[in-house]
């Protein structure tokens, strides 16, 4: 939960509250933008990759020269694409998932597996970021023929973007958290 002051709420200044709401905004905002930042990469990921591919397909089919740089480029603009996808589908809960328990499950039970699954999925990301430095190192000694960089570029984006899927997951366990323990339903007033 959230840090409480000692002082009860009638009692403090008008100040200090709006310097909590302040705060409040300023960390909403820091959220906003870096939510729009992680979507503009992996949209600019899959644009470049897009690109790539057609700049390959004219060079290929028309000039009868291929473009040697182009597969090993789009295949890691593609992997970045979708490690940044993959951080705005888990923010937005639209990750693919089994949606067994959110059909068939009753409430009071999906109200301690979805946040529990939320924690598994966290506790899976940590590990992957745990291991990827050593995945990083093997491949530094791997470079592309035709890029102007090692492979170790490619797994670079697995650290990154598996930290702000965790923070995108425990947004959403907070979210869970809220939506079955904090929120009056129709199911808890059983008058």
């Amino acid at each position: 939960m959230g840090e409480r002051s000692c002082v009860p709420p009638t009692i403090r200044s008008g100040l200090v509250f709006r310097m909590e709401n302040r705060r409040r905004s300023s960390l909403k905002r820091f959220i906003f933008i870096l939510d729009r930042v992680v979507d503009n990469i992996g949209a600019l990921a899959f644009m470049g990759m897009m690109l790539v591919l057609c700049i390959q397909i004219f060079f290929r089919y028309f000039l009868e020269s291929p473009v040697m740089w182009a597969t090993p480029l789009a295949m890691f603009l593609f992997i970045w694409g979708i490690w940044f996808g993959g951080v705005a589908g888990m923010r937005d809960e639209n990750q693919i998932r089994v949606e067994f328990a959110e059909i068939y499950l009753p409430v009071r039970v999906q109200r301690f597996l979805l946040p529990l699954l939320t924690l598994l999925s966290i506790g899976f990301l940590i590990l992957i970021i745990v291991k990827s430095p050593r995945i990083i190192q093997l491949q530094s000694t791997a470079i592309y023929d035709t890029l102007p960089f090692n492979r170790d570029a490619l797994f670079v984006v697995v650290p990154i973007a598996g930290s702000l899927m965790v923070i995108a997951l425990l947004r959403v366990f907070l979210r869970q958290i809220r939506c079955f323990y904090f929120a009056e339903t129709q199911l808890d007033r059983t008058d």
